[in-house]
């Protein structure tokens, strides 16, 4: 705060008439002080001491009395100036909000009693609280602990007040469960019927399967029973009372438990098809574990007909396809013979057909031999299936039969060969025939766009990259209207409470139902909040793409660049990879296990800690923001490392593992590395790389670092030395 700003606020609250008295007392104390000396020197009773004594003997006083004053006159001065930038500052989520905001910090403080007292019992204490939140957003929060700390004592009545109350909350169908798990539990299955609604929740449509058996509606029961029973994945246990029944009068058929096993079996879950299957006989045992020891070794499916004497069983026939399937990916070469003998001997439906020939043709091309190649040509799959044509373009590109990939790259449909990557293929495949005006034409009609490709392309010309930013600039006093919207308010408690995971069931409850324009507008209060993750989320459910500081945020930017310069990587690049593996989730869990930022699997964080000479760190220590940074970026470097280099290969290996990376890598030639990036088996590595790379290039926009074509950090795969 400047001096000219004090002495302005002091005027304006007239905070100098502390300072006048404390000036007048200080007068008025002295002129006393004084005469009292007069008198004594008139007695010639004062010594020197007692003149030095006698002027201080108030001044402590009035030094403390001044201090008081002018601490709270400039104090004062300091609270007007920090209110009036409040009311009127534009980065603030609600400008006119200074009174709210006083009474929302007391009405949270209240909140976090009023729930610990239910928690604990104290329901009279509660009840004191309660009625000062009425109108605060989290209050339905509190009714939903409420009745769910009792909700087997707790009325249908209350409980479909509050359901249809809160309709617009998580809290409803939260409850609803509770109590539909309640009413299950407490067998009350009348009660269950009359009050169940459709749903997608399996566990609760078994409790309902079972009340519909306990109140003798069989029909019902059964037909739901055996929709359940289709499904590839275990069953809850819920489903156990009315599977039971079930069984028991009949339904449990040999076809039944194959339909079954077949739907897992599909999903490779070979240790549940075994709990299954020892409801079949020993004989059918047998082609289960036939079926088993294809998954495991393929090339047995080649010997299959010897175990069947019905050729034309569906049992076998879905081992067939399963082991082709399987033996396609793994064994390509065998897989191709027998294709060719049994194509026409047997009867695969349309779908099969296809996904067999796309597993070969994918798993030909990327084995990349001369013979693997020839075999490819001599199968003659379907030329119309972009699937199928896919292996065969980047199989000519990479013999360099550049005749061989335009006819194919002909081949494809309309709606493929207008997409931006065959786009940049086709032109390098004209560039690379000399035809160079048709390549350039072609490569500029997708380097405007700001995508992988288009950076390919640009940088093949030499043309510069389209990096454009539209920031979208709604005024505060538009956001702030967002936070009448119940759902939005929720969420933001939640979230000024650190209820993180409660706080985005409410910010995904409040979009859901939004148009665009709103969705723009909560994305950038979002934002405002320093919530990333959300609303970058939003953005794209907007579909809105060119806001890059929304897109790509700077979060956690002083420690990314410390860590990243410590570790001698770029700090974009890290950036790029926070931003597609969680988007700046802080608590991110995915289904494998991978935690935090970076997402780390808890055994390569252990690892890398290891060689930081940290402490071991727990699941809960890789969920703050600085360690799993610090251990990312460790790993980033250590992959570097590893692949001499290459950052194409260190994020390969980031996202797949480092040895599926190595067992990737080419055998007998070097290869460009965007031709080896479109021969990478999983398909869901083939877009991280895209998109690492793609968000590096941005991120050194955004951080004000030298942008190196994406071309030239594109080294050359090759097995030499890694």
């Amino acid at each position: 705060m400047q001096s000219g700003e004090i002495i302005e606020s002091i005027l304006k609250i007239q905070c100098f008439w502390p300072i006048f008295i404390v000036l007048f007392y200080g007068i008025l104390l002295g002129h006393a002080h004084l005469s009292i000396f007069a008198v004594k020197n008139t007695r010639n009773t004062i010594t020197s001491a007692e003149v030095v004594s006698s002027a201080l003997r108030g001044w402590p006083l009035k030094i403390l009395i001044s201090t008081f004053f002018i601490s709270a006159c400039f104090s004062s001065a300091s609270y007007a100036t920090y209110q009036e930038n409040i009311l009127f500052s534009q980065d603030s989520p609600a400008p006119k909000a200074i009174a709210k905001s006083h009474k929302q910090k007391k009405q949270r403080k209240l909140f976090i009693q009023a729930e610990l007292a239910l928690k604990r019992g104290r329901i009279n204490q509660y009840r004191k609280i309660a009625p000062q939140l009425k109108d605060y957003p989290l209050y339905p929060y509190l009714r939903f602990i409420e009745l769910e700390r009792r909700i087997n004592k707790t009325s249908d009545q209350k409980i479909q007040q509050f359901v249809q109350t809160y309709h617009n909350t998580p809290l409803a169908r939260k409850l609803y469960y509770r109590w539909i798990n309640s009413l299950a539990r407490e067998q009350k299955y009348t009660a269950l019927v009359r009050h169940f609604r459709p749903t997608q929740n399996t566990h609760l449509l078994c409790h309902y399967a079972n009340a519909l058996h306990e109140t003798k509606q069989f029909k019902h029961a059964f037909l739901l029973t055996d929709e359940l029973w289709q499904t590839g994945s275990s069953l809850p246990k819920s489903c156990d009372p009315i599977l039971k029944k079930w069984s028991e009068v009949g339904f449990m058929t040999e076809s039944r438990l194959w339909t079954r096993i077949h739907l897992v079996m599909k999903k490779g879950k070979r240790r549940l098809a075994s709990y299954l299957g020892k409801s079949l006989s020993k004989q059918e045992r047998r082609k289960l574990n036939l079926w088993k020891k294809v998954q495991r070794q393929p090339e047995t499916v080649v010997n299959l007909k010897r175990h069947f004497k019905d050729h034309n069983s569906r049992i076998m026939h879905w081992i067939l396809v399963d082991g082709l399937n399987r033996l396609s990916r793994r064994k390509p070469l065998i897989a191709a013979k027998y294709w060719q003998e049994i194509q026409n001997t047997h009867e695969f439906n349309v779908e099969e057909k296809q996904r067999i020939k796309r597993h070969l043709a994918l798993s030909l091309a990327r084995a990349a031999t001369p013979l693997s190649r020839a075999t490819l040509k001599q199968l003659k799959l379907d030329s119309h299936d972009s699937n199928v044509i896919t292996p065969h373009i980047l199989s000519a590109i990479d013999d360099k039969d550049w005749q061989g990939a335009l006819a194919w790259l002909n081949n494809l449909q309309p709606e493929a060969r207008d997409s931006e990557r065959w786009h940049y293929w086709r032109a390098r495949t004209l560039e690379e025939m000399g035809r160079l005006d048709e390549a350039r034409s072609l490569y500029l009609q997708i380097t405007d766009n700001r995508s992988y490709y288009s950076f390919l392309a640009a940088d093949r010309i030499g043309d510069r990259y389209k990096l454009t930013h539209r920031p979208l600039n709604v005024p505060m006093t538009e956001l702030s209207k967002l936070l009448h919207i119940p759902a939005i308010a929720r969420a933001s408690e939640l979230y000024q409470l650190k209820r993180i995971v409660d706080a985005r069931r409410e910010w995904h409850f409040a979009i859901q139902n939004m148009d665009k324009k709103q969705l723009l507008m909560a994305a950038q209060l979002a934002n405002k909040w320093g919530w990333h993750d959300r609303s970058i989320t939003t953005l794209a459910l907007a579909q809105h793409w060119d806001d890059l500081e929304l897109r790509f945020p700077l979060a956690h930017k002083n420690h990314i660049e410390k860590q990243a310069k410590h570790e001698k990587i770029s700090p974009a690049w890290a950036f790029a990879v926070i931003r597609q593996e969680s988007a700046f989730t802080t608590d991110a869990k995915s289904s494998a296990g991978a935690l935090g930022l970076m997402q780390l699997m808890p055994r390569t964080a252990r690892e890398v800690a290891r060689s930081l000479r940290i402490k071991r760190p727990k699941q809960r220590d890789l969920l703050k923001s600085n360690m799993n940074i610090q251990l990312g970026i460790r790993y980033l470097r250590k992959l570097s490392e590893r692949f001499k280099g290459n950052s194409v290969l260190a994020t390969a290996a980031y996202n797949a593992g480092q040895w599926r990376v190595k067992g990737w890598l080419p055998k007998d030639k070097a290869q460009n590395a965007d031709l080896w990036i479109e021969n990478v088996p999983f398909t869901e590595t083939r877009k991280y790389l895209k998109r690492v790379l793609t968000y590096t290039v941005i991120y050194e926009q955004r951080l004000g670092l030298e942008s190196k074509p994406l071309l030239e950090r594109m080294m050359p795969i090759s097995t030499n030395k890694i």
